[in-house]
């Protein structure tokens, strides 16, 4: 297990929400937040933080696609009513009232922030001033596909919070 080796305990998941709220209040522009598509409470507390300050949610990636559809049927989701909008959407709202849920936290070369970093992706390409949320440390053997990922979003001009200083992971 990762992580299994270290010595202490884990803050609880339920942190991460505040957190989440004051980066989600505080960013001036756009949010795209990745994390692993299964843990289903993070995508929660992203889409309760977005709802507390006005944005609307889409979500790109088929895996994150999957599990928040299926996770919406079986009621695990808890989403207010018009919260959720189509990718296709996103262009209809002003950049402050966007979060975007994406795959790509490991870096995966055909996830979607990694597609977004490249230039790559059909339907959201990344602006100068979105605030990228990785929401996920690095797999051991990933490291060298997320820096690569975190590189490129940089060089887009992107705000790119990610690692144990922004309290937005926990194991």
């Amino acid at each position: 297990s990762t992580n299994a080796e270290r010595e202490g305990y884990t803050a609880s998941e339920r942190t991460i929400g505040g957190t989440l709220d004051a980066i989600f209040h505080n960013a001036p522009d756009r949010i795209i937040m990745t994390t692993f598509a299964s843990n289903v409470h993070r995508v929660q507390q992203a889409i309760w933080a977005a709802e507390h300050c006005g944005r609307k949610v889409a979500v790109v990636g088929r895996g994150m696609t999957n599990v928040v559809t299926i996770s919406r049927e079986l009621g695990y989701l808890d989403v207010g009513y018009d919260t959720m909008i189509p990718i296709e959407d996103i262009n209809k709202y002003p950049l402050d009232r966007i979060l975007i849920i994406t795959t790509g936290s490991q870096g995966e070369q055909l996830a979607g922030l990694t597609r977004m970093s490249l230039d790559e992706h059909r339907q959201v390409q990344l602006l100068p001033g979105d605030t990228v949320v990785i929401s996920a440390n690095a797999i051991p053997g990933n490291e060298l596909f997320v820096s690569r990922t975190i590189d490129n979003l940089y060089r887009h001009g992107a705000q790119v919070i990610y690692g144990p200083s922004w309290g937005v992971h926990v194991s």
